[in-house]
């Protein structure tokens, strides 16, 4: 009645697979099912010679067969707690590998698949959080394997050996069960995935919520974000309406069965009885058997219906664990170099989906140089630097590192050498002081004050209570946006690399702030190579080039002076920006 073929899926196998860590536990959780199972079997045979002696008057044997049933009932009840807490153990085990896992992944997913996950962050907490527990759950389940059929299979055998005639009648009505079973099944394969939908669309919706509420407080849009969740919770009861109208027929439909079963044998062993073809306790052992039958067929049904919902959420989560839209590496990549003088873009192209973004830009940058991208929005600029630091990769062309592709670098080291500053400043829910010693962990702690006075943050850290040990909150909320990016520049700074990327470091920030984060940022550029995206061109009036993108194509190039001279579109923008 266990969906076999469910579980010899694809899906079912790589689940076998995560329990090989845990192979040491496995025979024991087998064995203490199967003797579970074969110890509530045996209770039933016991009522016979219960019956049969108490007819008889035999002392001695009745409480020689008690006593035989106190021993199969602890083996019952102790192989029963041990097999439980064996697998839920494993079960969690998996359950917490998966979650491990998932999240690995989608760290080392490039950002064009982080950019197009439908359901974005709130939909990967989904399939980390839900869909991984649902495996879990349903790890559980599949453990009885080793319990419940066992249990079914050695009850079974007691009906044979009591009335062999009356148990092949019985048998008539399991295809009637089976076909109702995979009627079901077949309406789960339907509800299931869609409830985990749901649930994946809730989760992204709860997320936004939560992330934007400064936005959503400021329009007013509480009503609507609730109505939003509602709309979406409706439909998610709408599907799981279903799924359990389905799950609890079961329940329903095999007692009523059951029922019908245990009437008809009482009347055929009552016939008999009467006719002398049998006792007392062989009716009671039979109907005590058929009871005992209850139990492991309702437990197989339910195992029967969260196998499909494991085979479900496997599904969803290996989606995720097989998506290759990884950053490659070569077999054997090589270190970043060490006394690099120049670095390359020949000929590079990018597309986001369907639209170019880039279109063979090729420009040399040399060691300790200045170079800045500027251009309209969507025209290629923060898209150079994701590119340099291995995002992902051009369509075509490369990018290269005295002479040696950035594709045949070790990842972890070309990131290594690089420094981000970017407008959209992260910080972790920790202390400023940790904050900045994640720019490399394998720097000196001792180096952090240096970072500190040298991003220009003394002033402001100096005047909170904790100093550096000051918790900055989620996404570092307790701080102002320029305090933020004074911390960031730290951190920047305490990694101490040759190449320095600052993308529109200082567009979010009011004039105050940014002459503040400015001074950082000159003291962070001194001595590395500088790449720099900015929207205000006041602050790239001293970097060595500049580059002015339209359309993913560099147009126009040269120092502020010669570009203002060529009078195209970085002087339009001057005059613009300039008022003359």
């Amino acid at each position: 009645m266990y969906n076999i073929r469910s579980m010899l899926s694809p899906e079912f196998k790589k689940i076998i697979q995560e329990l090989k860590p845990f192979k040491k536990h496995l025979p024991i959780i087998a064995i203490f099912g199967v003797l579970n199972g074969l110890a509530v079997g045996q209770l039933g045979l016991l009522m016979r010679s219960i019956v049969d002696a108490l007819a008889k008057g035999e002392v001695q044997n009745i409480q020689t067969v008690c006593l035989i049933g106190l021993g199969l009932s602890l083996l019952a009840n102790f192989s029963r707690y041990i097999h439980i807490y064996k697998m839920n153990y494993v079960a969690e085990c998996v359950g917490q590998q998966y979650r491990q896992k998932l999240l690995s992944h989608f760290l080392r997913l490039n950002l064009g698949f982080h950019n197009s996950f439908d359901t974005g962050t709130g939909g990967m907490l989904s399939r980390i959080l839900a869909d991984a527990s649902m495996v879990q759950t349903g790890l559980r389940m599949v453990a009885d394997v080793f319990l419940h059929p066992v249990q079914l299979v050695a009850v079974l055998i007691n009906l044979f050996i009591l009335d062999w005639k009356l148990t092949l009648m019985i048998f008539v009505i399991t295809p009637l069960l089976a076909l109702f079973l995979k009627s079901i099944s077949k309406s789960l394969k339907k509800y299931v995935p869609l409830g985990q939908k749901q649930i994946e669309i809730m989760t992204s919706t709860i997320k936004e919520a939560l992330d934007g509420v400064r936005i959503i407080q400021s329009f007013n849009l509480e009503k609507e974000m609730d109505q939003k969740l509602n709309d979406q919770a409706n439909e998610y009861l709408r599907v799981r309406k279903k799924v359990h109208s389905r799950i609890e027929l079961t329940g329903p439909v095999t007692e009523f069965i059951a029922t019908i079963v245990i009437l008809s044998i009482i009347a055929y062993e009552t016939h008999q009885v009467a006719a002398g073809l049998s006792t007392v306790g062989t009716v009671m052992s039979y109907i005590t058997s058929v009871l005992l039958l209850s139990a492991p067929i309702k437990k197989v049904q339910e195992n029967y219906v969260r196998i499909q919902e494991l085979k479900v959420s496997a599904q969803r989560v290996y989606a995720i664990l097989e998506d290759q839209r990884i950053v490659p590496e070569i077999a054997q990549p090589l270190p970043f170099p060490v006394d690099w003088k120049e670095i390359e873009f020949r000929e590079v192209s990018f597309f986001y989906g369907d639209r170019q973004v880039l279109d063979r830009v090729s420009f040399r940058v040399s060691r300790g140089s200045r170079v800045a991208f500027i251009g309209e929005s969507g025209s290629g600029k923060s898209t150079i630097l994701n590119l340099l630091e291995r995002f992902f990769d051009p369509a075509s062309g490369e990018i290269l590192v005295d002479g040696v592709s950035t594709k045949n670098i070790q990842l972890s080291d070309l990131r290594k050498n690089i420094a981000l500053v970017s407008q959209d400043v992260f910080l972790f829910r920790d202390s400023i002081e940790n904050n900045i010693w994640s720019g490399n962990y394998a720097n000196s702690k001792l180096r952090i004050q240096w970072a500190v006075e040298t991003a220009n943050a003394v002033p402001f850290i100096s005047r909170l209570s904790e100093g550096l040990q000051t918790n900055v909150g989620e996404r570092g909320g307790l701080l102002s946006g320029g305090e933020k990016q004074r911390i960031s520049i730290a951190r920047a700074i305490f990694k101490d690399t040759s190449i320095l990327i600052l993308d529109e470091a200082t567009s979010a920030l009011d004039s105050a702030s940014e002459l503040e984060v400015q001074k950082g940022l000159e003291q962070a550029m001194k001595g590395r190579t500088s790449f720099v995206v900015a929207h205000r061109l006041s602050t790239i009036q001293n970097v060595d080039q500049i580059f002015v993108l339209q359309s993913g194509r560099i147009v126009e190039s040269g120092n502020h002076s010669s570009l203002l001279e060529q009078k195209g579109i970085y002087f339009a923008h001057w005059k613009v920006q300039s008022g003359k």
